[in-house]
Parts: C-alpha cells; sequence; structure tokens
C-alpha cells in the first residue's frame, strides 16, 4: 500500500502543479471577449456538431457493412458494433466529437441560444456514439458538462445559474444509471444470463462492481508483489518513453495484447478473470514499460494539468473542454486515458474548432462591447 501511496500523491501533486500554473496564464481581454460572444458559441457548436455528425455517420456506415444493428440489439451483441470498426484512427474517429457537442448543446439551450431541435439531435449522436464506445463517452460527456457548468460566471444572465436542488442530483443519477443498465444490457446479456444473471439491473450492479474491485485488487496485489521483490521490471530508459507517447504512435509490437490477459500477465502476482482488460493503470505501466514507464507517465500529469487549468481561463464552451482532462484525471486508477486517441483527438479539436470559429468575429466582438457599455458609439 506504501508504494501506491507514494504514486497517487505524485499523480496529485503533479497535476496539481500543472493546474496552478495553467490558472496562472491569463488570456487577452479582446480574446475572452470573441470567445464569450453568443455568435463565437454557436459557431464553435456548430463545427463540433458537424464533426460529430460525420463521425458517427460514418462508424455506423460501417457497421451496417459488417452486422446488423437489429440483430445485435436484439440478441444482446452490441460488442459487434465495436469489433465492425477499424481499430487506426480514421473517420470513425470523428464521433467522439459527441461528448462535446452534447454538453455544450445542452448548456447553450438553456442560454437560449440554441433550438431545442440542435439539442436533441446533438443528444441522440452522443447515445448512439454509446452504443459503441460503451460507457466512456456517456461519462466524459457528463463530466464535460459539469466542468462547463461551474465555469459560467456568478453573475452570466439566463437560466446558467439556476441553484442545483437534491432532486436535480437524484433525477440525473437515475438517468444516468438506466442509460447504463441498458448500454450493459446490449452489450453483455448474454456473457452474464450464462452466468446466471438474467435482471439487467442485477446484470450493471454486478457489472459496476467489476468496474471498480478487479482494478483495486491488481493494484494492491502487483503493488504487494513489487514491494515483496517478486516482481522486477526495471524498463529500459528508451523503450519505455512509449508510456509517454500518444497510443497511436506507439509501435504495435511494444503493446501488450489487452484482449489475452492472463494470469501471467503481472507476473502471477494476482489472479482475475481474462475477460477484464481495463486493470489498472499502475499495474499495466509497470508490466508494459517497467519503473521507467511509472517516471514518464508521472511527467505527463503537469502537462496535463497545464491544459486543464488553461482551457478553464477561457470562455465556458471552451472551458468545457477541460472535463476531457479531468475524467482522464478520474480514471487514473484503473486506465491512462492521456495518451489515448480519442483525449489528443478531443484537445486539438477544441483548438482547432477555437481558431476557426473566432476567425471574422472582430465586428461582432465590437458590437458586443458597444452593448455592454464597453465602448461609446460615438467612437
Amino acid at each position: 500500500m506504501t508504494l501506491l501511496a507514494v504514486w497517487y500523491g505524485m499523480v496529485v501533486v503533479l497535476a496539481t502543479i500543472g493546474w496552478r500554473l495553467g490558472l496562472g496564464t491569463t488570456p487577452t481581454r479582446e480574446f475572452v471577449e470573441r470567445t464569450t460572444s453568443t455568435n463565437f458559441e454557436r459557431r464553435y457548436f456548430f463545427l463540433i456538431l458537424a464533426v460529430s455528425t460525420i463521425g458517427v455517420a460514418y462508424a455506423y456506415y460501417r457497421i451496417t457493412a459488417a452486422t446488423s444493428i437489429v440483430d445485435a440489439l436484439t440478441t444482446q451483441t452490441g460488442n459487434a458494433f465495436t469489433e465492425a470498426l477499424p481499430d487506426s484512427a480514421g473517420i470513425a474517429t470523428l464521433r467522439y466529437a459527441t461528448i462535446l457537442a452534447a454538453p455544450i448543446s445542452v448548456y447553450l439551450w438553456r442560454k437560449k441560444v440554441l433550438h431545442p431541435g440542435f439539442v436533441l439531435w446533438a443528444v441522440l449522436l452522443l447515445v448512439a456514439n454509446s452504443m459503441v464506445a460503451s460507457r466512456l463517452s456517456l461519462l466524459m460527456a457528463v463530466v464535460v458538462y459539469v466542468v462547463l457548468q461551474t465555469a459560467v460566471p456568478r453573475k452570466s444572465v439566463g437560466a446558467d445559474r439556476k441553484s442545483l436542488r437534491p432532486w436535480h442530483i437524484i433525477t440525473a443519477v437515475a438517468i444516468m444509471f438506466l442509460m447504463l443498465t441498458a448500454l450493459n444490457y446490449v452489450r453483455n446479456g448474454n456473457y452474464y444470463r450464462d452466468a446466471g444473471v438474467s435482471n439487467p439491473i442485477a446484470m450493471n450492479l454486478y457489472q459496476s462492481g467489476a468496474y471498480l474491485a478487479v482494478p483495486a485488487q491488481v493494484s494492491m496485489g502487483v503493488s504487494d508483489a513489487i514491494m515483496r521483490g517478486t516482481f522486477d521490471k526495471p524498463g529500459s530508459v528508451v523503450a519505455s518513453v512509449s508510456a509517454a507517447l500518444p497510443s497511436f504512435l506507439v509501435p504495435a509490437h511494444e503493446v501488450r495484447a489487452k484482449e489475452s490477459l492472463g494470469a501471467d500477465s503481472y507476473d502471477f502476482s494476482v489472479s482475475f478473470a481474462p475477460n477484464f482488460t481495463t486493470n489498472s493503470e499502475f499495474a499495466d505501466i509497470y508490466t508494459d514499460f517497467g519503473a521507467w514507464g511509472w517516471l514518464y507517465t508521472l511527467l505527463l500529469f503537469p502537462l496535463a494539468g497545464y491544459v486543464f487549468g488553461r482551457f478553464l481561463t477561457y470562455g465556458p464552451v471552451i472551458a468545457g473542454s477541460a472535463g476531457v482532462i479531468a475524467y482522464c484525471f478520474a480514471e487514473v486508477w484503473r486506465i491512462q486515458l492521456l495518451t489515448q486517441g480519442i483525449t489528443v483527438f478531443l484537445v486539438l479539436l477544441t483548438l482547432v474548432c477555437v481558431f476557426v470559429a473566432a476567425r471574422g468575429q472582430s465586428p461582432t466582438k465590437l458590437e458586443d462591447m458597444v452593448s455592454r457599455g464597453n465602448v461609446k458609439s460615438s467612437d
């Protein structure tokens, strides 16, 4: 446990340092005025919505060419959706833009600057993507919305800052649980029926238990084995750099085949069912890259913290992307998401859409400043 405490302590300290540095940066007043205008927020949203639509449409085009969607849903073999898509980055990767599009659409709708029809479309795209990517897209989108809402200035007009009541939280949790139950049933129903579980709610409870328990078991088992000296893997100073590289840049032969994990994966220091593939970032990094991999991975956290803090200094719709990094931090006990293509893609998508949406905003910005009284109309 001591080793685990040191590891997570370093993660928190380094991420906090980066976060404080990011918050310490001050964007120019002109840039903030551009990115908080209604015109910019709408343009930014529609760019992300367009990317989302293309990505989901292409993903389902590939899926329908390989399998029957109706049959997969009715036979609870939803994993066939994921298997029908290519493993490499491509047009289908654009579907992850739904993680930003859906929460931003809800925010703009509550601000009364977006038609409900666009909100419905963005949310449906998120659900469609969740059918392919399971829980991750849905949960990350929720975190993005939470961060986006907390970034709204307290004196913001409209419905943005309505007080959060207990029934809001209870309702949100209930809806999330029902959606996760449905997604789990579609993807893993047959597995649980073979194990003697027929109730979809019970299936989701078992799935949630495994989701929490397996990483804890593997982390503690591997930590204990390392401390006792029965699992020793220093790694390579050069080769272990791959631990901090984006996943799409890591040579395939350097990455362990996650679908074939067995008792020997962690040098027999812990046992688990072979169908679990995201067992512990702490243990997986050591197994794949050794102690040097830990060092290189830890260096990612101040960088991620800086990006998180920097996004928070901009307008709410941009600050929402900090939720992507926040979700990576929330999953650090289970899986390394900072280097995954989905995270890199969403950060780059934010930067590109900000650049495109901000172009040509000067006239609108001046009008906004005049209406706010920051510039006299006679000027």
